[in-house]
Formats: C-alpha cells, sequence, structure tokens
C-alpha cells in the first residue's frame, strides 16, 4: 500500500491569484443552473484556473482544478470564521455596573415574583415579542442588559 504524500501549501501569491481568478469566471461559477452542461463549464472554469496558477507558479508544483476548488472554499470558510470571530468579540458588552437599588425598586414595583428571560432562548427577547405569544400575557422591561417579565 502507498501512501499519499501532503500537497505542498499555496503561497500568498498564488492565493492572491485564484482569488483575482475566480472574479473573471464568477459568474460560470456560481450559475443557478444544474444541468451536465453547467456542471461541464464549472469544471472547465476551474480547470482555467488552475491552469493560470500553474503557469504563474515559479515553483513548478502542479495544482489540479478540485485542489483549487477546494482551497477556495476553504480561503472563504476562514475568512467567514475570522469576520464571525470579529463579531463576537466587539459584540460582547461591558457588564453594566448595577446599582444595589435597582433590584429591589424592581421587586417592590412589580408585587409578585419575577421571572428573568433567557437571552436567546424562547422567552422574552424582546419586549414586543412577549406580547405576541398566548403563554406570556404580563408585559417586558428592560432591565440590567436583560428582560424581566412584570
Amino acid at each position: 500500500m502507498t501512501s499519499k504524500q501532503r500537497a505542498t501549501f499555496f503561497s500568498l501569491s498564488e492565493q492572491d491569484l485564484l482569488l483575482e481568478s475566480y472574479k473573471e469566471y464568477k459568474s460560470i461559477i456560481t450559475a443557478k443552473c444544474n444541468t451536465a452542461a453547467a456542471a461541464k463549464s464549472r469544471e472547465e472554469a476551474w480547470q482555467h484556473i488552475a491552469d493560470r496558477l500553474n503557469a504563474q507558479n515559479p515553483m513548478g508544483i502542479k495544482r489540479t482544478w478540485q485542489q483549487v476548488k477546494v482551497k477556495y472554499k476553504n480561503i472563504i470558510q476562514s475568512a467567514k470564521k475570522r469576520v464571525k470571530q470579529q463579531k463576537t468579540e466587539e459584540e460582547r458588552p461591558e457588564s453594566p455596573e448595577v446599582k444595589s437599588v435597582e433590584p429591589l425598586a424592581l421587586q417592590q414595583d412589580g408585587g409578585r415574583p419575577m421571572k428573568w428571560g433567557i437571552a436567546g432562548g424562547s422567552s422574552c427577547v424582546e419586549p414586543a415579542s412577549c406580547l405576541r405569544h398566548s403563554y406570556a400575557k404580563s408585559k417586558c422591561v428592560s432591565v440590567l442588559g436583560g428582560f424581566l417579565r412584570v
């Protein structure tokens, strides 16, 4: 049994050329057609991109159109992942300072036990969402970064 050798890494210049070449063939590759002819044209577009990469590769490494296609998808996937990660880091709010009188004031105002909504859960996410649900006839109040049902 023979083992496969790992392919060499794509250089930054190869990745740049890949992205530039993709722009030219984007309309063919992303066409919303599910026929054999469309599949063949997509394959030919990837082959043209691979040929361009192979022609300008100074190290003489030959890439198949399948390798080029997978690399493009990996570049897009890692870029989306990085954007999502940056977005979640930016959205993390600093925990607001809780004044000791606020919880007491809210308890006195309600006159009955209060339940906290679960962020992203099925309970109060927005004040208007509570009013739409038949099980929640109460009013939601935004307090301390969450919503209270009173």
